[in-house]
This record gives C-alpha cells, structure tokens and sequence, in this order.
C-alpha cells in the first residue's frame, strides 16, 4: 500500500508539473506574439512618419484698413460737388488733380449725374478693385474701381474716366499710331479680314466703349507671351473691362484695327506709376 500510494503521488506530480510547463511555454509564446505584432506596429508607424510629412497650417492676416468702406468711399466720390472734396476720395490725388479738375470742368463730367450705384463681380486677378456701376442718369455707365492705398479705400480716377495716353480721335484719324495705355471692355472674336485674314497667326477680340456704339477689333498674335493673361476673356462671352497698349499696323486703323502689343492689366487699375 505504501509503494502504491508514493507511486500515485509522483505520477500525480508528474502530471501537475507537465501542466505548468504547458502552460509556461503558452505564456511565452503569446508574450512573444504580441511584442513581435507591437513592434511591427511601431516599425509601420514611423515609416509612415519618414514618408508622409507633417502638416504645416499655414495662416494669413489680412491687411487692416481704416476709413470709410468701399462702398461707402465709391458714394461719397459720385456725390462730392467740388474738387475738395472729391480729392479726399480718390486714389494718388496729386497726380489725378489736373486731370480731374479738367474733366468735371470742361469735360464729360461737366455733365454727367449719377442716378445709381451698382455694386459689381471682380474680375478674374486677385488683386481687382471693388467694383461699382455708376449709372448715369442720361444713360451710360461707368465704371467705379475702389482700391486700397495706405490702408484706405481709394477710387481710382484714371480707370473712371477710362484714361488712355492717346485720344481714339487720334487713333481712329491716324494722328497717332500707336498707345502706351487704353482702357476698353473686350470679350473674343471671330472677325479676320483686311491686314489680319490669317487666323492661324492672330487672336481676334471685340473691343467695345460704353460711348461709342461701333466696336473695335483688336488682334494679338498667337504666339504672345500675354496671350494667357486673355484667357478668362477667351472662356467667357461676357465683355471683361481690360488696360492694353496697342498700335495700327499699316492702314489698319482705317478699318478700325488694331494690334494688341501688351496687356498691362485684366480691369482698369494699374500700378503705382503715372502713365507716359
């Protein structure tokens, strides 16, 4: 009995420290399992981090202006009765004043009431002025370009009288042959005839004014580098207010024909500088 009862007790022991060892080894296996899968995991994320770089958020702070609004700016232009007080509303009043005493005197807008004010799209140029229709009471329009200069909003004088270096009387009568700045609203054409019949080498555009009913044809060669500038005009029907230097190529202005030389802004505003 006592042989049996030692026997039963080491096999019963036997049995009991291969179940511990079983289960030890499980353990280690899992323990082994799960750091491998970890590090695989670890290993993954930092090989997306060498590959994929950080986020940059990038913030901008627009500029400040004080004074008046655009809108409020472009109303107190159409209605100042004096040279005074229109000087206070617009933009580079030094250079604009002779201009813009002559114009009010003795010019168109000697005349000219402004019934409405209607505010407008931007072109197509991210740095296009407000814009503002200003209908005229004995029909007609023009055009109010509000830009920022110094922080305030300032009308742009020039681009309201569509002031060109060169008369279109000059122009038209062949007085002069060519212009360094002229303001006019353009959209694409389709009209190749007299000096420019070759479609392969021009671009056509219609060129209208608001007071003068027979539009201009305006052509530039294909190959131009501001060709890209006319873009948006090419994709649109509607007219879109653009600055060009032009010149007539032989007769040409007889058919009220021109060539397009440089495209120095899409809209009437142009830079700091006065004009030639």
């Amino acid at each position: 009995m006592t042989r049996t009862s030692d026997f039963c007790r080491t096999e019963r022991c036997s049995t009991h420290l291969r179940w511990v060892l079983l289960l030890v080894l499980l353990l280690l296996v899992a323990g082994l399992s799960a750091w491998t899968l970890l590090a695989r995991v670890r290993d993954h994320r930092a090989a997306a981090g060498r590959s994929a770089p950080a986020r940059v958020v990038r913030t901008s702070t627009p500029p400040v202006d004080h004074g008046p609004l655009p809108a409020e700016v472009a109303e107190n232009f159409i209605h100042a009765t004096t040279q005074a007080e229109r000087l206070k509303w617009v933009r580079s009043p030094g250079r604009v004043a002779t201009l813009m005493e002559e114009f009010f005197r003795n010019g168109q807008g000697a005349h000219e009431v402004v019934s409405k004010l209607i505010p407008l799209a931007s072109v197509a140029d991210p740095d296009a002025a407000v814009r503002f229709g200003a209908r005229l009471a004995e029909g007609g329009q023009r055009l109010v370009c509000v830009v920022r200069q110094n922080g305030e909003a300032k009308v742009d004088f020039e681009a309201y009288t569509r002031q060109g270096t060169v008369s279109w009387e000059d122009l038209l009568g062949g007085k002069a042959r060519q212009a360094a700045v002229m303001r006019v609203f353009i959209q694409s054409g389709n009209y190749y005839n007299y000096d420019f019949t070759r479609e392969e080498v021009w671009q056509n555009f219609t060129a209208t004014l608001p007071d003068r009913e027979i539009p201009l044809r305006f052509y530039m060669a294909r190959k131009h580098p501001d060709g890209n500038r006319l873009k948006q005009v090419l994709d649109s029907q509607r007219a879109t207010p653009v600055t060009v230097e032009i010149r007539a190529l032989g007769e040409s202005h007889l058919k009220r024909q021109f060539e397009i030389t440089k495209v120095l802004a899409v809209g009437w505003v142009l830079g700091d500088e006065p004009t030639q």
